[in-house]
């Protein structure tokens, strides 16, 4: 079927195309104004569209990629199409475990910093940015780092590092923390950072919902899909360094599988890999990582599952200016929003080996070294969230393949995704459009650094 796009109709469990009939012609137009009413008056469920040339595909709908496409779609505007492909259009398990978003700007990379202070600005401005009707509810709860001796220096290297970037923080010292925050145990406590400015929480599933509707708006299509493979087109013209002559091949089309088991297939000029924890699996389908030469290197992306557990009762005893508290052990603490109940949990380990050790017996440990009033602390098991950690170094990749150069990753940001996401998007947008960074340069964060044993890691005290 040699077209731009298959449009198909769906109604309750039946899919089907409508064929041109040979009936008699006027049975003919009342079938066809009998099934065209309903959809005009939108009683029917909309037309699904299978776009089959797109000049970018983006490969996930979570937050990265949904930025991708509103950068793509903002600065390009009908100039570009994009289709995203999301295998949960449902979007059934984020909404389990997705709602509250930190910003933070306590890191160590540049990177970090600048990707953290667009995210602020974007989401200050987020009515002019995305909608008037998105309401992201962000709450200025600050955010709080605690050393202990051992990572002293280490903190007073990074605030000197974030003042550079015009970062307003406060040290304190032991009595100073106890005096503003009397319900923290600072015991083993040599140092502590506060973040005045841009530092808080925010509800990232409306971000998401609010961004999925602006790029609706601006032209992008969804597509209920999950990836399934790659066609590939040899270019004997291309020569590359360690590449035979002649056996270069370029990825031009995306398969992907429908919920009723329909192949379909994408071609594309760009694909973007936002994948998130399922990012490596995917790369495989295009020989990242079972290839020879550049393809013989993983994309080095792992799932890693990060618990919250809920205090039941006790935000009432830290106040309503209860910072996101985290210390050098990777145990943290915050408000859950406005409800009288705090968070806690401990951040996951990169080494695959320890990511199961944390339980509850672990987070009562911590919560007792940290939290003076635990006594009668009713602690429950809240969400478990699902990480791509980048277990190579820990932070994320990003910018195209260098064997498939019309493949853009974007992945393995780990916790850090959901906040910097707005300035990834952006990012992704600038290479695709500008063939280089023009805002911030994240060209450290590129997959070229797993070739030359480069790592870039953030050495935060938590």
């Amino acid at each position: 079927m040699n077209m731009y796009c298959r449009i198909i109709k769906q109604t309750k469990s039946l899919l089907y195309l409508r064929p041109y009939s040979t009936k008699n012609p006027f049975s003919k137009t009342w079938n066809t104004i009998s099934q065209d009413i309903p959809y005009f008056f939108k009683l029917r469920e909309e037309e699904i569209v299978y776009p089959e040339h797109a000049d970018i595909v983006i490969i996930g709908g979570g937050l990265i990629g949904v930025s991708t496409a509103y950068w793509l779609n903002t600065r390009a505007g009908e100039g570009i199409s994009v289709v995203v492909l999301e295998k949960d259009f449902s979007y059934s398990e984020m909404q389990k475990k997705f709602k509250y978003g930190t910003l933070t700007q306590h890191f160590s990379l540049p990177e970090n910093i600048l990707l953290s202070q667009h995210s602020a600005e974007f989401l200050r401005n987020i009515k002019q940015n995305v909608n008037n009707n998105v309401d992201i509810q962000y709450f200025p709860t600050g955010s709080l780092v605690l050393a202990s001796e051992q990572y002293a220096d280490k903190l007073e290297h990074n605030v000197a590092i974030q003042k550079e970037h015009g970062l307003r923080n406060e040290l304190l010292s032991p009595n100073e923390l106890k005096s503003k925050f009397p319900w923290l145990n600072v015991s083993d406590v040599k140092l502590g950072c506060m973040g005045v400015e841009s530092e808080g929480i925010y509800n990232s599933w409306e971000l998401l919902k609010g961004l999925i509707h602006k790029t609706k708006e601006l032209g992008t299509t969804y597509v209920n899909a999950e990836v399934v493979g790659f066609e590939m087109e040899k270019q004997r013209d291309v020569l590359m360094e360690g590449i035979p002559p002649g056996s270069f091949e370029r990825i031009i089309r995306v398969i992907y599988k429908t919920p009723n088991n329909e192949e379909h297939k994408i071609k594309f000029s760009g694909c973007i890999l936002a994948g998130g924890a399922y990012s490596s699996d995917i790369a495989k389908l295009a020989k990242v990582g079972t290839g020879d030469g550049m393809l013989a290197i993983p994309l080095p992306i792992d799932k890693r599952e990060h618990g919250s557990y809920i205090i039941k009762g006790k935000a009432a005893e830290t106040g309503l200016s209860t910072p996101l508290v985290n210390d050098s052990s990777g145990f943290w603490l915050r408000r859950n929003g406005l409800d009288n109940n705090l968070l806690c949990g401990q951040l996951p380990s990169i080494n695959p080996e320890h990511q199961n050790e944390i339980d509850i017996d672990t987070i009562k440990c911590s919560l007792q070294n940290r939290f003076s009033n635990y006594e009668n602390c009713e602690i429950q098991q809240h969400i478990t969230e699902t990480y791509d950690c980048n277990v190579y170094d820990d932070s994320g990749i990003l910018g195209p393949h260098p064997y498939h150069n019309n493949l853009y990753i974007a992945t393995g940001f780990g916790k850090y995704g959901c906040q910097h996401a707005p300035g990834i998007g952006r990012a992704i947008a600038e290479l695709i459009i500008d063939s280089q960074f023009t805002t911030i340069d994240l060209t450290r964060l590129g997959f070229d650094r797993l070739l030359v044993d480069e790592p870039v890691i953030e050495f935060n005290v938590y």
